[in-house]
């Protein structure tokens, strides 16, 4: 492939600048506030499977530094860099694990980032409208928000390995090998 280095370089570039832009509608529409770090996260998947984890790690990093800075809602921001954003990389380590060790290993690795999130907003960043938020929440309710988060973050898991699949066989060829679809 003539210029690969280059085209890497564009397609990382086009993609960053998307996955903030994701993350800034995150900030700006509170009923995004997890959608659009989830969406961002998806956006690792082409990088992955053309140029490889590292390429895909340094295009985390990049993200993950650029929304800490950009984006003025520090949830947003924490979700996609200590969980929604790191999981499309750890997935493919997962999926060659057998079935069951496979789920328990996902969903202890996402509680506990789930956790430091968490931790780190309400106990370091202490932002006033999620602490007032959290201070009216009982046990029960946030034992209920912890399981729908589970079963939520099951749901993403499902979904990114099904756009892993369509992103293999419809639109890697589309992409990388256009010539290929002319026939």
């Amino acid at each position: 492939m003539r210029n690969s280095k280059s085209r890497q370089i564009a397609f990382c570039g086009v993609f960053a600048g998307t996955m903030l832009v994701l993350m800034l509608f995150g900030s700006l529409i509170p009923l995004t506030t997890f959608i659009c770090p989830a969406l961002a996260g998806f956006l690792l998947v082409p990088t992955v499977r053309e140029w490889g984890r590292h390429s895909g790690l340094c295009l985390y990093a990049a993200v993950a530094f650029l929304s800490l800075f950009l984006v003025a809602d520090k949830e947003v921001a924490l979700l996609f860099i200590l969980l929604l954003g790191p999981y499309p990389l750890l997935q493919p380590i997962f999926q060659k694990l057998p079935l069951i060790l496979a789920v328990i290993c996902k969903l202890i690795v996402f509680n506990l980032l789930l956790l430091l999130t968490y931790g780190l907003l309400l106990f370091v960043l202490m932002p006033t409208v999620l602490v007032a938020e959290f201070n009216t929440y009982s046990s029960l309710t946030l034992l209920v928000l912890l399981i729908l988060a589970n079963l939520t973050f099951s749901l993403y898991d499902l979904l990114l390995s099904r756009f892993s699949r369509l992103y293999e066989t419809r639109f890697q060829t589309w992409l990388f090998h256009p010539r290929r679809n002319k026939k």
